[in-house]
């Protein structure tokens, strides 16, 4: 419940998807710090294409016409106007993924996989995962009470725990170095190229061109000085 003003202009907006199937409406002071939270803690928002905004000159006439849309526009996963006990909320609850977010992103951090400080936001975790922004959002703040993490605001969390960013980039790169030596050097020895080409016509062009075995990462460096 707002404790602003009543008579502060106060807008009506919608929320459709690429259907143009209207998934939300709702009242607010500023839609733009309402859709991000919604963002947020909206299982659907990822399905939000165009949003609309109408402005009343108080809170009162804004509910108003709240009420008067809901009943006639029937937003998809607003549940007033379905007169249930339901709701929309259930849909996105998910034990499961919950808990198997929690045990994965406590291990990344208990084995050093983000630095100190690194800002997690609960819409990556989400995807990576597979689960709902709102799943993912109640996971890490379980993950939050255990000390590995530290809540900002809007999704955002930090990570408390781990090496720091110096460290962490230190550590990965080795590894960094080679995944860009895999992206670069694709090698055949002379009697792969036979057996890959024994089926090919005589007369079939190739372009190929003849490279020695790439160097190691200390042959790089050693160069480099």
């Amino acid at each position: 419940m707002s404790h602003r003003p009543t008579d502060e202009p106060t807008a009506l907006y919608r929320l459709y998807d690429v259907n143009n199937v209207l998934l939300y409406l709702g009242v607010s002071f500023d839609p733009d710090v309402r859709w991000t939270q919604h963002q947020d803690d909206k299982h659907w928002a990822h399905q939000v294409v165009r949003r609309t905004v109408e402005w009343y000159p108080n809170r009162i006439a804004a509910l108003t016409a709240e009420e008067e849309a809901t009943a006639v526009e029937k937003p998809l996963h607003d549940s007033s106007w379905r007169k249930t006990q339901i709701g929309d909320r259930p849909a996105w609850l998910n034990p499961e993924g919950q808990q198997a977010v929690v045990d994965g992103l406590s291990e990344e951090i208990e084995q050093g996989r983000h630095w100190v400080g690194r800002v997690l936001m609960s819409g990556e975790v989400a995807k990576r995962y597979n689960v709902s922004r709102p799943t993912a959002a109640n996971a890490m703040k379980i993950v939050a009470a255990s000390g590995l993490l530290e809540y900002r605001h809007f999704g955002r969390f930090t990570v408390m725990k781990g090496p720091t960013k110096e460290e962490f980039d230190k550590q990965c790169e080795p590894l960094r170095e080679d995944r860009k030596l895999q992206r670069i050097y694709r090698f055949w020895t002379v009697a792969e190229l036979r057996e890959a080409m024994k089926d090919l016509p005589d007369d079939a062009l190739i372009s190929a061109r003849l490279a020695g075995r790439p160097p190691t990462l200390s042959e790089r460096r050693t160069s480099g000085q």
